[in-house]
Parts: structure tokens; sequence; C-alpha cells
């Protein structure tokens, strides 16, 4: 089990905005935009909106049950899982979605949001154990997940992320790089937010890093997710590296 990040200062109110910020831009969505496809391959637009609807509710679920007796997964952990059971995620949000209007999903995932938002307003404890699919889970590691996916699929949906919730996930995705790609050769850079060490090879010990990449916040979350291609993120900019080792493009994306 990897080891347990210190949490974010601000990360139940950053979870509670940035999942406020997908509601506002799916009441804005037109009807039609609804049965159009998603940024995810075989998604529609509502398969994406009731998969978000599942993910808060399955937070809100996991604060009203009773805590596991024992801890099970980290947030990295449980992120690293997620591969495995794409199909099934996949599966569940088209079921989800199948026969409801666009304003049902809107009423389902802007009600979770606001019990969550509550719930989440008096400083809750994040040492607290909670249910999810994984097992029992930190709240304060349950967060990041939630964060993860309400950035994530937000940019899906076009929603400029909440800068507190912007850095956790920058933080928790170079993390994960850096855990799976352990070295010291490659110095990963996302100003204003994180900066990791990575890729085996020779270590840096002074001056300028031999091998850096550079990534805009937003740039880094498509490429680390696979919404868009590093060579694509290089030509424009949006990633610069520099250096024999400094392509990634062999190790991305995370999720």
């Amino acid at each position: 089990m990897a080891p347990r990040r210190r949490d974010h200062p601000r990360l139940a109110v950053a979870v509670s905005r940035q999942w406020q910020r997908v509601v506002d831009a799916v009441d804005a969505l037109p009807a039609a935009a609804f049965v159009a496809p998603s940024r995810l391959p075989g998604w529609t637009t509502a398969d994406l909106i009731a998969h978000l609807a599942r993910s808060v509710t399955a937070l809100m679920e996991g604060l009203a049950a009773p805590p596991p007796a024992t801890v099970g997964p980290t947030a990295v952990d449980y992120l690293t899982g997620v591969p495995g059971v794409a199909d099934q995620i996949a599966d569940r949000a088209r079921r989800e979605s199948a026969g409801r209007t666009p304003d049902a999903l809107r009423d389902r995932l802007r009600s979770d949001v606001r019990s969550v938002a509550v719930s989440l307003a008096d400083e809750p404890d994040l040492d607290r154990l909670v249910a999810t699919r994984a097992g029992g889970m930190r709240l304060g590691d349950y967060l990041v997940t939630r964060a993860v996916e309400g950035v994530v699929h937000g940019l899906d949906l076009g929603v400029e992320p909440d800068r507190d919730a912007t850095a956790i996930v920058v933080r928790t995705l170079t993390g994960l790089l850096a855990e799976r790609q352990p070295g010291h050769s490659v110095e990963v850079r996302v100003p204003p937010y994180a900066a990791v060490q990575a890729v085996a090879g020779p270590r840096h010990t002074r001056g300028t890093p031999p091998n850096i990449v550079e990534a805009d916040p937003v740039a880094f979350l498509e490429v680390a997710t696979g919404r868009v291609d590093w060579a694509d993120l290089v030509a424009t900019g949006k990633i610069r590296a520099s250096g024999s080792r400094a392509d990634l493009s062999d190790y991305l994306p995370l999720l």
C-alpha cells in the first residue's frame, strides 16, 4: 500500500466547489447535448453525467453509512485500480442514463451534490473511514478520488476547474507518475502546483536538471488521463520537454 500524503488543507471545500461547477455546467447544457457523444469513446454526454451522479451518490452513501471496521486502499491504490474495472463502470453509466430525461439527470446530480456539500461543510474528520466499492477508505483519501472525478470529467464537459481542486489532482497524478516510474533522471514540473522527480536513470544532484518536463496544469491533466496525446501538447507548447529522457509518452496515460 502506498504511503499516505498529507491532506490538502482545503480538501473538503475544494471538492464541494468543484462539484458545484460541474452542476452549474450540466444545468446549462441544452437537452440535445445529452444524446451527443462525449469525449469518452462510446459514451454519450448523458452517460457521463450519469457516471458523475453515481460518483457523488457513492460519496453520499459512504458518509451516511456506519464506518467500516478496517481501512483498505489509499487514493492512489483506488485510482490505480480504475482501469481494471473501466468496462463495468461504462456499462453501469449506460444503464443509469438509459430512459432518464435530461431534467432527471440534472436533478439527481444537483440534489446529491447539495447533500454532500452539507455533509462536508463543518470541517469533517478526514481520518474517519467510509465505505467504498474498494473497501474502507479514509475520508481524506476518498475525497481525493472525488476531486479527480470532478476535475477530470469536469474538463470533459468544458468546466474550468477550481484552483484548489486542480492543485489536489495535479499533486495526486504527479505523485502517481513518480510512484509508477521511480527515479531521479527527469524533473516533472507543473507550476505552481507540483514538481517531482521520476524515471530511472542517472541521478541529478546539482545545477539545472538535464531532463525537464514542464506542463500547464490542464495540459498535464489532459495527457495524464489520455484525453490528448503527448506529441500534440508538445507541438502546441503546452508541454515543454528538454533532454534525452524527457519524453514521457511511454508512461502515459496514468488513468
